[in-house]
């Protein structure tokens, strides 16, 4: 079944609306779960995560699709433009980070953005 993962997310309700309109549901992870793996909180069968230090998360929190067609992940991410939602750490539930708790998934996805800025500024951007 196609879902997100909301973690941390300030407009909680606005990315519901979103999601109500293309019939995606929602799970609203709570802090007191963050140390569970992804693909538990997905509600699939998966392992116990992997130990990691609780961090602090991006302000704007973290959007995890689990299970989302191509055309599906292309809509959301246009209507969450559209509805200007701002997410910059989103990701995409894998076999790779299924067993990854929420702290791990953050960091992951911040040394990724940091990368690419890294890139972006040898670039000339």
């Amino acid at each position: 079944m196609e879902k997100l993962l909301l973690i941390a997310i300030p407009d909680t309700d606005g990315v519901e609306q979103v999601a109500r309109r293309l019939r995606l549901r929602t799970v609203l992870v709570q802090p007191e779960q963050y140390a569970r793996s992804l693909g538990q909180l997905a509600g699939y069968p998966a392992a116990a995560a992997e130990e990691t230090p609780a961090l602090p998360l991006p302000e704007t929190g973290l959007l995890v699709m689990c299970g989302l067609k191509n055309s599906h992940m292309d809509k959301l991410l246009a209507a969450l433009r559209n509805a200007g939602i701002v997410i910059p750490h989103k990701a995409v539930l894998t076999p790779t980070n299924q067993n990854w708790n929420v702290y791990r998934l953050a960091q992951e996805l911040e040394r990724e953005r940091q990368a690419m800025g890294d890139v972006a500024s040898l670039m000339g951007g």
